[in-house]
């Protein structure tokens, strides 16, 4: 781990500390039974601002060799996760990519969306750092490299495979702290008319939703159109239109270019840029009082949801949680809520079944809630709320409730 002074996208050395989240083990690094028994590392989750470009950002960042090498999250479980990525693939195929082109997608995790694109008249590879996701995704029939992209890989594809039609990165570009390597990579790797499009997680919605789960050590940032205009404009790259997306508690899907390519040669800039730039703007989202405010709200939610999960306990009322994913993991973590207190997990991804959540140490089981019938579920995965619920209709009928903690404590 080490401490980070400087913006990871305009370089000043302006950062403020606004949010601590306290010390706690990295979100995805879940436990087998021989390892309860060693001390877990870890590390600050303590969230900061730039004065300068306003971006907001992690102030510790850990190793990415500990956070990825050996990743416990597949993007196929989710079923609306793979209906999104269906129609992203085909909007990027249709609008940018001709006959033969390729698309490289970094992060591409288990091809969840490249293998939309598998029988098209086009190419397509994935890169991602994690051997066990990228082999899934070979098995798929999605070619994968697994390695971190940066300059160095990129001139290797390139060398391998031609230059790069699309390059993707969703939900993958809050994870890597060197920027810049990654988009003189991209520079290296993206023909002359090429289109770089990412997708993450939108601080407009962060704020506004109270989503202060989603802060793990994996995101260093939590990113705005503005900061991403000065970090691509450093770069000799231009934003030409966003998107907003209601995915992971919402989201923005960024398209960006080389700068030059605009009226008359191309696509003018779209009007969508300006639009979240003065949003950001309005919503204060690089303002010092709000990002207090934000704080204050967070330690209050808090407080709101150990005092209900304490009366259920006192009540003798069973209590589980819904998702052993990241953003759980931090919320169990900042609560101090244990296995007295949640007595298991349910998730529906195998690899994760049979461990143990990390820090708090809960047992994680597959998703059978009509078989157990506990009094209540902390809906931890709150982001595919509409589908759990869907999928959970039995046990809400037998009189089963949900606690869903983001962006209010509520039962439902």
């Amino acid at each position: 781990m080490r401490e980070r002074t400087a913006c990871g996208t305009c370089k000043a050395r302006s950062l403020s500390p606004f949010l601590d989240l306290g010390m706690q083990p990295p979100a995805n690094a879940l436990l087998g039974p021989r390892e309860l028994e060693r001390e877990e590392s870890r590390f600050p989750l303590v969230l900061g601002h730039c004065g300068s470009c306003g971006l907001i950002q992690l102030l510790h960042s850990v190793s990415p060799e500990l956070l990825f090498r050996n990743y416990v999250y597949f993007s196929s479980v989710s079923g609306s996760m793979s209906k999104h990525f269906a129609a992203y693939a085909q909007e990027v195929a249709d609008r940018f990519v001709p006959p033969g082109g390729l698309v490289v997608e970094l992060g591409s995790n288990d091809g969840v969306l490249l293998r939309n694109l598998l029988g098209r008249p086009l190419r397509v590879l994935g890169v991602d750092p994690a051997e066990n996701v990228a082999e899934v995704a070979r098995e798929r029939g999605v070619p994968t490299i697994a390695s971190f992209f940066g300059e160095r890989l990129a001139d290797e594809i390139r060398a391998q495979h031609g230059a790069a039609s699309v390059i993707l990165a969703n939900n993958v570009f809050a994870h890597v702290e060197n920027l810049e390597d990654v988009m003189r990579g991209v520079d290296r790797l993206l023909d002359e008319r090429g289109v770089f499009v990412l997708e993450v997680p939108y601080v407009v919605d962060f704020l506004g939703h109270l989503e202060f789960d989603t802060v793990y050590h994996e995101h260093l940032y939590y990113f705005g159109v503005r900061p991403l205009m000065t970090l691509f404009g450093r770069l000799g790259f231009e934003v030409f239109e966003v998107q907003r997306k209601s995915v992971h508690g919402g989201t923005i899907r960024v398209h960006v270019r080389r700068a030059g390519q605009g009226a008359p040669k191309g696509r003018p800039i779209d009007g969508s840029v300006a639009e979240l730039a003065a949003l950001e703007e309005e919503e204060g989202a690089s303002d010092p009082a709000r990002l207090l405010r934000f704080a204050g709200d967070v330690a209050a939610l808090r407080e709101k949801l150990c005092s209900l999960i304490g009366e259920l306990h006192r009540d003798k009322r069973r209590v589980v949680g819904y998702g052993a994913a990241a953003k759980g993991n931090v919320l169990l973590n900042y609560c101090g809520l244990g296995p007295d207190r949640i007595e298991y997990l349910v998730d529906a991804t195998p690899a994760k079944q049979g461990l143990f959540s990390p820090g708090m140490r809960i047992p994680i089981k597959g998703p059978d809630l009509g078989g157990d019938r506990p009094d209540y579920v902390l809906l931890l995965a709150w982001n595919h709320s509409a589908e759990i619920m869907e999928k959970e209709q039995a046990y809400r009928q037998a009189g089963g409730r949900f606690i869903v903690p983001i962006p209010r404590v509520e039962v439902v």
